[in-house]
């Protein structure tokens, strides 16, 4: 509740913001200053408009292109306050070692009325394509010492946070499926976030996810977002898909050496779910096995959690969750809630390897992504050099 009333009173505070740093210091008169404000007001009002006619303030039930045209606009809002604000008091802080006053006239009105909103509002445009656009392939390489002989050059998708919803419909998930198929991999690995909605109207946009397939299975794990709206709905219509094997803390041997093996979000727990454990998720694996561990979050506490360390051997893990950080400006605070770990492979405690998935879509509370585009991921498992 507090969460959704945060991201509903958030942007009337940055047009308000808006308001005093970019319209009072440019724009003369009462009437133009109202028109100013009212044309801040209506983007900023978003959330409160997708919950009103669309029943849900982050996955409204509206037309795909006005969801993705109030994504555009409420996000240039959102883009040109940063922007404001920000000049503003470099103005100020300017007019003060100069001891001027920082007043905009001429060009500099002419620009700051036009130039400035133009700016915020393509970089919005860009941002809302990257959260909905196709994702591109990214192909790496993986090289491990001990990796069984027989997995030498063995190939596997990561396919993370596909946010399927009103605002990515079954056509860009057809697409993501085609795309990972022609990839004609050994193993498809799905870290979790998949749709957002109830699953009686989202269903259908999803369910393109039924025609993954690899020479190995495909084997999934729940995320975050598969808890907040339609638990038990989202549970009969995945179960429903009969190409993908659900993981939750059990495991299983696609062929001898190999073991995937997974865990359900954290907030399943609070939802009545099983806690997530990767000594359970484990607890039948073949020693010796290359193990590939499924956690939607990159970091977990589950000291916390478990009130222990997991003390079972983890060769790779694969999670998602982080979005890649959405944009340079977020990267640090997405960091500080995810163990340090935003996209990319990372090194945990144990010698394990972490890799975090990008993801392949963007919800509707930040629907933007920039210099951060969606990823599929094709790794290739390679013998370390010693070996």
């Amino acid at each position: 509740m507090i969460f959704h009333i945060v991201f509903q009173v958030v942007p009337f505070i940055a047009a308000l913001l808006l308001y005093r740093f970019f319209v009072v210091p440019a724009v003369r008169g009462v009437r133009a200053r109202a028109i100013w404000l009212m044309a801040m007001l209506l983007p900023a009002s978003k959330f409160v408009v997708f919950a009103a006619f669309g029943g849900n303030a982050f996955a409204p039930e509206l037309p795909e292109k006005l969801i993705w045209f109030w994504n555009w606009a409420y996000s240039g809002m959102m883009i040109l306050c940063a922007f404001a604000v920000s000049l503003r008091i470099l103005m100020w802080i300017g007019a003060k070692l100069l001891r001027t006053k920082p007043a905009l006239g001429g060009r500099a009105r002419l620009v700051w009325l036009a130039g400035l909103p133009a700016v915020a509002w393509t970089l919005s445009l860009v941002g809302v394509w990257n959260g909905v656009k196709v994702p591109d392939v990214e192909e790496v390489a993986l090289e491990i010492n001990g990796l069984p002989p027989e997995l030498d050059g063995y190939r596997i998708v990561q396919l993370s946070d596909v946010h399927a919803s009103a605002a990515a419909r079954a056509w860009r998930t057809a697409a993501i499926v085609e795309r990972v198929n022609a990839l004609d991999a050994d193993l498809v690995c799905l870290t979790g976030d998949y749709a957002d909605g109830l699953s009686r109207n989202q269903y259908a946009n999803i369910e393109p996810m039924g025609a993954l397939k690899a020479k190995d299975g495909v084997y999934a794990v729940t995320g975050n977002h598969e808890f907040y709206y339609d638990t038990f709905g989202w549970i009969v219509r995945y179960n429903s898909m009969r190409n993908i094997r659900w993981l939750n803390n059990d495991c299983a041997s696609p062929r001898p050496g190999l073991v995937v093996g997974g865990v359900n979000d954290p907030v399943a727990e609070h939802f009545g779910f099983t806690v997530p454990d990767p000594d359970a998720a484990f607890a039948s694996a073949a020693d010796g096995a290359f193990r590939i561990l499924l956690q939607h979050r990159p970091h977990v506490d589950y000291e916390t959690l478990l009130g222990r360390k997991p003390s079972a051997r983890v060769d790779l893990q694969l999670s998602g969750h982080t979005h890649g950080g959405v944009a340079p400006g977020m990267t640090l605070l997405v960091s500080l809630f995810n163990g340090g770990m935003v996209r990319g492979l990372y090194q945990a405690d144990g010698g394990s390897g972490v890799h975090v998935s990008t993801g392949a879509g963007q919800w509707a509370g930040f629907p933007i992504r920039f210099l951060d585009d969606p990823t599929i991921t094709l790794f290739t498992l390679r013998r370390g050099r010693g070996d």
